[in-house]
């Protein structure tokens, strides 16, 4: 189904108060440029936002400042006002942080008179302290207001799920999105571990220039793996990014260039290879390149190439190996591992059954029903302790608020105190529970809904 032919919701408020960043979020894409700049967006963002087997079209606005005398902003200001009078459903964003101003204020009356359906989304509510003065935005006078902090994603499946309500009958079935059939799969690690060699084994032809040489890959390659997987075409892209170097040594701009450009797609890839030389030692530029995979909770493979290259080997190698890695990544023991040659195609084919599987596992949906009883379950194994001179968090339910990054949102009492090491231990448990190995989870908690507050962390 096209766009077009989708209910229309429309994301309006004044200048930075975190319209794109929601956008982003919510649509899953960096289609709007996101900066602390007040009236970075100019020309209106659009993009599909699928929620609960239900789709819509969601559209970013330019900013309101009612004080700008600039052409440009008058004719920014204008579109968004004829956007605002052909949606389904407007959506007025304001700033926890900085509380209610005269911009909102305009914006409020503008969508009062045009007499459209208005959700008030109270942004930014990242602390505790922020709770106790949000009751002058009820002054706007909109009776369905949500809270969410656009950065983390918190308090946005509430928030989808008051937009679905609202749309009902207008919002159609959803429809697999073409972006959901391409799966990118970034290939990193340091110079010369044989990424380029990878990616030539899987093109079966020279994409990219290999040699002995470090640091040959300046920048990213690409190859397209098409193939049927469940009855379904699917893509496998994969990006061969330039070897992350040790910061001492990038010296140039090229240099920090293809830093940028590696940095990149690790950010925008579904899953990540990290290739390890199995003939050389795990080093502390290994370690620093797996900062950013767990930054950004992608999903996570390691290739273990040149193993035939490994003379002595026996039955026990591979356990031996894989114990290596996870003395080097303690925290990274989720991630599966493949032994490989990207020189001869030794195992390939088992590094693409793997990333198959992994994708297939980080699109998995889990039942409330399901969840129910594995909160149940990890409470009654450990519950989360309590901190010295603090109330301990209670843990009241866990939601699955996106597939792919997989997502879940915990609600508490004091939300706050839970400590970073009992969130680790409900990611273990998760992917113990559903069998979730090699899939990035994020892991984000709010307060309950019984007092309709959000306290935002994210892990």
């Amino acid at each position: 189904m096209t766009s077009s032919k989708l209910p229309n919701v429309v994301l309006l408020g004044r200048t930075n108060v975190g319209k794109s960043t929601l956008f982003n979020t919510l649509t899953e894409t960096q289609t709007a440029i996101v900066t602390r700049t007040a009236g970075t967006t100019r020309n209106p963002n659009q993009g599909v936002c699928f929620w609960h087997k239900k789709m819509f079209n969601l559209i970013d606005t330019a900013g309101l400042d009612v004080s700008s005398d600039e052409a440009i902003d008058k004719k920014a200001i204008n579109q968004a006002k004829k956007h605002a009078a052909s949606a389904d459903l407007n959506l007025l964003l304001v700033d926890a942080k900085s509380g209610l101003l005269p911009q909102d204020k305009a914006y409020a009356l503008m969508l009062k008179k045009l007499g459209k359906p208005v959700i008030l989304v109270i942004n930014k509510v990242d602390s505790r302290k922020q709770l106790n003065s949000l009751g002058e935005f009820e002054k706007l006078g909109f009776k369905n207001i949500e809270l969410v902090s656009a950065a983390s994603g918190a308090g946005t499946g509430d928030f989808l799920d008051s937009v679905v309500e609202h749309l009902g009958d207008k919002a159609p079935a959803a429809e697999l999105p073409v972006e959901a059939k391409t799966v990118n799969v970034a290939i990193v690690g340091k110079p010369n571990v044989g990424k380029s060699s990878l990616l030539n084994r899987l093109a079966a032809k020279e994409i990219s220039i290999t040699s002995q040489v470090a640091n040959t890959t300046r920048d990213t390659k690409e190859y397209f793996l098409e193939l049927t997987h469940h009855d379904e075409p699917l893509t496998l892209k994969f990006i061969d990014t330039a070897g992350l170097r040790r910061e001492a040594k990038i010296k140039n701009e090229i240099d920090i260039l293809s830093r940028d450009r590696s940095m990149d797609a690790i950010k925008h890839a579904n899953i990540v290879l990290l290739i390890i030389d199995a003939t050389e030692d795990i080093t502390a530029q290994d370690k620093n390149i797996t900062k950013e995979i767990i930054e950004s909770s992608k999903s996570l493979i390691f290739v273990v190439n040149k193993w035939d290259l490994v003379t002595e080997k026996d039955t026990s190698s591979d356990k031996e190996f894989i114990e290596y890695i996870h003395r080097a990544f303690p925290y990274l023991t989720w991630a599966p591992v493949v032994f490989l040659s990207a020189k001869t195609g030794f195992k390939l084919d088992r590094l693409v059954k793997l990333i198959l599987e992994v994708n297939d596992k980080q699109n998995l949906v889990i039942r409330d029903r399901e969840l129910e009883k594995f909160l149940k379950y990890i409470i009654k194994k450990q519950a989360p302790r309590k901190k010295k001179g603090l109330r301990p968090p209670y843990l009241h339910e866990i939601k699955q608020i996106k597939t792919n990054p997989q997502t879940f949102e915990i609600k508490a009492d004091q939300p706050e105190n839970i400590h970073f090491s009992y969130i680790r231990f409900i990611k273990n448990k998760l992917r113990e529970n559903f069998d979730l190995a090699g899939v990035g989870l994020k892991v984000f908690s709010s307060y309950y809904r019984r007092v309709k507050s959000h306290q935002t962390k994210k892990y």
